[in-house]
């Protein structure tokens, strides 16, 4: 099978799943050891924001290959991609966009929060689902789009040496 087709290793699929299953559990675990409970990080206003930042802004920036990435960004997951320079630029700018909807989600739940400090018991709360949008965007960025731009990436620099 050519360098620039999909493949399919059942070591390199079941190492992908380890490795991203493993670094979300990681995470997971140490919140839960720390004495969090998942139900805290659940915040649909956040989530929207953080969601939509990334989704429209890479859709009105990749407009038709970002369409065309979903579905493969998807797979990725499973199978070893071919490498695709358009797909790595659309995962470095799904980084981007995730930091920007985690700065925009607690910039606006903080103002939310601003507006209850009349009412003390709410306050953290607020702030705490204020927070949870940098959760979600960190893991965004980092658990997500830099496995993707690196699976995208992986055999240029050697497709490269052989020409």
């Amino acid at each position: 099978m050519s360098e620039n087709q999909n493949t399919f290793e059942l070591s390199d699929t079941m190492l992908r799943l380890l490795g991203l299953i493993g670094f979300f559990v990681a995470v997971i675990a140490g919140f839960l050891l720390t004495g969090g409970q998942i139900h805290w990080l659940v915040h649909p206003p956040e989530m929207i924001i953080v969601l939509g930042t990334v989704f429209f802004g890479l859709l009105c920036t990749h407009r038709g290959r970002f369409l065309r990435y979903l579905p493969q960004a998807l797979k990725a997951l499973f199978v070893k991609p071919a490498p695709n320079f358009d797909f790595c630029q659309i995962s470095d700018n799904g980084r981007k966009f995730a930091a920007v909807g985690g700065g925009m989600a607690v910039v606006l739940s903080l103002i939310s929060t601003m507006s209850t400090l009349d009412n003390p018991e709410q306050v953290g709360r607020l702030v705490a689902a204020a927070m949870s949008g940098v959760f979600l965007a960190m893991l965004l960025s980092q658990g997500i789009f830099v496995f993707l731009r690196a699976s995208f990436s992986e055999n240029e620099s050697r497709s490269e040496t052989l020409k």
